[in-house]
């Protein structure tokens, strides 16, 4: 028998007298909580677990979703698999081997970069957010998004004559078609009037899209030829180029090079 002064064992402590005990400790981490709002230090959105972002910077939608993480100071951990060299590790996260895929705090994963973009926007605050919410701007924005989008893709169908198919069995019609539609598609982004970015005054989704696309080309167009006959997106990117966002994503050469996307000889 315990003596009167003797506690008795844990399993026969009261549920209520337990929920007692531990109420001291809710109370101080919500006071702890409380305090760092108040001195807006406190931001719920990065408290969250990091994401993990896979695929390469060499892919631009990949690169895309990891600009938007930076420009919205959201923690990630960037896993650089390649979807054709490494598509096992791919499918850990995306079974099509598809990427980008961004898993989500909670384990979910994402495998589309305007759904992930979305998402991302709308865990920030509004006046974060890389998207108009609505009227006459987000329209302006949706329609560069989707010229940027579009010269991208045909980039990425011109390269992947160039990695999949042998010398002999490339289409040259196909390879001038993308190329056509490409020049097309940055000579609408050239006729943006607004200053100093796609939108206005605030960094977009338009302009990640317009930059990436643009420099993304570099693979298909001369450098030199591409700035002389876009002068505007030039300067964009050179503009964007000085935000950590925009250079700490840019695809490395070597990678370049090992996807078999340029000659030892070309620069980006």
């Amino acid at each position: 028998m315990p003596s009167a002064k003797s506690k008795p064992p844990l399993a026969t402590v009261p549920r209520a007298r337990l929920d007692d005990a531990a109420a001291p400790r809710q109370c101080r981490l919500a006071r702890k909580v409380a305090k760092l709002a108040c001195s807006g230090l406190f931001n719920e959105h990065r408290w969250r677990l990091a994401m993990k972002l896979v695929g390469p910077w060499v892919s631009g939608y990949t690169r895309r979703v990891g600009i938007t993480l930076k420009l919205l100071n959201l923690p990630f951990e960037h896993l650089p698999f390649h979807a054709y060299r490494e598509a096992e590790r791919v499918k850990v996260f995306s079974p099509m081997a598809r990427v980008p895929a961004l898993q989500l705090d909670d384990g979910q994963v994402l495998i589309d970069s305007h759904a992930i973009v979305d998402y991302l926007d709308s865990i920030v605050p509004a006046g974060e957010r890389l998207m108009p919410a609505s009227g006459p701007e987000r329209v302006r924005a949706m329609q560069w998004v989707g010229y940027g989008c579009a010269c991208y893709d045909k980039v990425a169908r011109y390269c992947d004559e160039l990695m999949l198919r042998p010398d002999a069995h490339r289409l040259a019609h196909l390879q001038a078609g993308y190329r056509a539609q490409l020049e097309s598609g940055l000579r609408v982004l050239e006729a943006a009037q607004a200053h100093p970015w796609l939108l206005g005054s605030r960094i977009s989704q338009a302009d990640i899209m317009a930059v990436v696309a643009f420099q993304s080309a570099s693979v298909v167009l001369p450098p030199t030829r591409e700035s002389e006959a876009f002068p505007r997106l030039a300067a964009l990117a050179q503009q964007a180029m000085q935000l950590t966002a925009f250079s700490s994503t840019l695809p490395d050469l070597e990678e370049l090079q090992a996807s078999g996307l340029i000659g030892a000889n070309h620069g980006v």
